[in-house]
Order: structure tokens, then sequence, then C-alpha cells
């Protein structure tokens, strides 16, 4: 008799063991801890925005890349001095872990999620796109304490102003370079895209990605790769629909470009600030003039709440509803992976 209930036991275990997990109705393993991981701030991007990606596209059933992801969060946008702060400190409080972001320089005091994650072997590249000199994070070097952006170690790279004529130490790149110039670019330091002149660059962040991360992955084992994307919000606030659109798409671009290379060691976010709250027109002739000129889009004050995306290993962390200075906290957390309890083996426990 004993033995026949053993049997059923290992029979029901096994049964257990054997079951699928699943996230967002797809196969996921949980607490596996990324290889790889990819974080985009967009400033101004909310999930409403997805139809700018969408709507255009003559296939009924077609789903961008963004919608594709496993979990869907929303982050309260507030520090302890401001109710919707702008992008910029909103982004270094989802970094840093801090809500108290004055936009001084003792922001940059505070420890960074990279200084984490180096401690457990990854390394870690910033791509700055749009930033202005006020926006960028080459703007902690000019503070007396910097914990932020540390050139000895981080690769920071930045499409914005020509960096002639600026101090030393500041190198160039370009997505066509030869393999060994962009190997050159793989060493900590700060580098400006060649293509930018005079605030327009001639290169995207798409083909940008492609090659630095391309390169990135392939000398490194475990990498954290921060993009922060600017463009969007100008182009919302400009009313200039069609270049809110193409920034847009050129994250939509990377992301498809990433999920095609069908590795399962990538995790991706993608998390908003000073997101844009606008009504979309109604259909037809109203959202052809609106995506031409702007035209019948209404503007209401940025939300409290901007959204968070992950795909990939952990981004089970990434669900719910937070503040936005738990990013940090979720990014590093990785629990303890789940054990087989051996006692239910055992027909006398619990007799």
């Amino acid at each position: 008799m004993i033995k026949r209930h053993l049997i059923l036991l290992v029979v029901l275990a096994l049964a257990s063991c054997a079951r699928v997990q699943t996230l967002n109705l797809e196969k996921h393993d949980y607490s596996e801890r990324p290889h790889h991981i990819i974080w985009f701030q967009i400033a101004g991007f909310t999930e409403e925005h997805i139809p700018l990606l969408r709507f255009n596209i003559p296939e009924a059933n077609y789903r961008t890349s963004l919608e594709k992801i496993d979990c869907l969060g929303k982050m309260w946008n507030f520090n302890l001095y401001e109710l919707r702060p702008d992008s910029t400190r909103s982004f270094l409080s989802q970094l840093n872990g801090s809500k108290n972001i004055k936009g001084q320089c003792e922001d940059f005091e505070t420890r960074p999620v990279w200084d984490y994650l180096s401690e457990i072997g990854y390394a870690s590249s910033l791509f700055d796109s749009g930033a202005t000199d006020d926006q960028s994070l080459e703007k902690a070097l000019k503070c007396p304490l910097n914990n932020t952006l540390n050139t000895t170690k981080l690769r920071y790279y930045r499409m914005g102003p020509d960096a002639a004529g600026s101090s030393s130490g500041k190198k160039s790149f370009h997505y066509q370079d030869s393999i060994v110039g962009i190997q050159e670019t793989m060493r900590p330091g700060i580098y400006y895209d060649k293509s930018c002149q005079k605030n327009i660059c001639y290169s995207s962040i798409s083909n940008n990605f492609k090659t630095l991360w391309g390169q990135f992955v392939k000398d490194q084992p475990d990498t954290f790769f921060l993009v922060r994307d600017f463009n969007f919000i100008k182009g919302l606030k400009k009313k200039d629909i069609g270049y809110a659109k193409e920034s847009l798409q050129e994250i939509e671009r990377i992301v498809a470009w990433v999920n095609a290379q069908k590795r399962d060691d990538v995790l991706i976010l993608i998390t908003g600030a000073e997101s844009q709250n606008i009504e979309f027109p109604k259909e037809g002739k109203q959202w052809a003039e609106f995506e031409r000129s702007g035209k019948n889009i209404l503007y209401r004050n940025s939300s409290l709440m901007s959204p968070v995306m992950a795909a990939g290993p952990m981004s089970e962390n990434f669900c719910g509803l937070f503040d936005e200075s738990e990013m940090l906290k979720r990014v590093l957390h990785h629990p303890e992976k789940k054990q087989f309890n051996w006692d239910l083996l055992n027909p006398f426990t619990n007799w």
C-alpha cells in the first residue's frame, strides 16, 4: 500500500514539474537573469502612441513589435519636489532609484543601475539621441562629485553636435566605420556621431544601434545598453507628427531587429517619461491631416503615469503599478529559482 502511494506521489510530482509556465499566453522561464539588457527611455512616450506605428499598415491583423511584449506596467511620475517632472529628471529617477531629484549636481552623486550591474559582471554602454547639453548625461562630468558617468568604465555615445573644439579624450564614431574602427569604440570613453553637424544627424538611431550593440555583445558575455531618445517629444511639442512618428519607428525597427536575432538571453525594456497625452482625431480626412500637418490634434497635460514595457527573461519584474524610482530595484531583482521539495516524495512526511 505504501509503495502504491509512493508511486502516485512521484507521478504527481513529475507532472507538476512538466507544466509549461507562461506569461501573456507565451512560454516564459521565470527567474532567469538575462545576459543582455537593452533599455529604451523615450521622452514623451505612452503606449497610446502605438497607433502612430500601426494604423497606416493595410494588414488588419498586423502587430508591431511593441505590441508583442511580455509585460506592460505603469509608473507614477513624481519626485520629492515635483508632480510631473520633465523627462530628464524622470529618466534619472528611473536609473538611480531616487526621488530626490532637483535638477542639480547632487542628482549625479547617487549610483546608477549600471554601477550595480558592473558588480555582477555586466559591461555597460550609454547612447543619447536628441539630447541637449542640459539633457545629456555628459552634464555629470561638470559636477564636483560624479558617480554617474565614469568614462574609464563606460562607453558613452552621443548623437548630437559635432565634438570639434571639445575637450580632449572625446572621440567619434560612424556606423559605417571599418571593423577595426568599430572595435575601437568598444573601449570606455565618450564618442560623438561623425554624421551629426549643426544639430542635424545624417545617421539613424537604428543603424547606429545595430552596429554598436552588434559588436558589443560579441565582445562581452553580459551587457547593459541604454538608449535615451528625446526626438519623439520634440516632434510632439512642435506638432511635427511626421518627425515624431519617424522617431518612434526607429525604436520599432530596433526592437524588431533584436527580436529577429532569435535570442532568448535578451531583456528589452521600454519606458516613457513626461508622457504626452494627446487626443487623436477621428478617422479618414482628419487623421490624414493630423499625420501631415499636426492638425486636429488636441493636447492635454503630460500624464501622471508613464508606461513600462518588457520582453524577455525577467520581464515579469515589470508588471504592475509602481513609482518610477522603483525601476532600479526591479532591474536588479533576481529571485531564487523554484526548487523541488524532495519531501513531497516521502510518504511518511506529515503523517
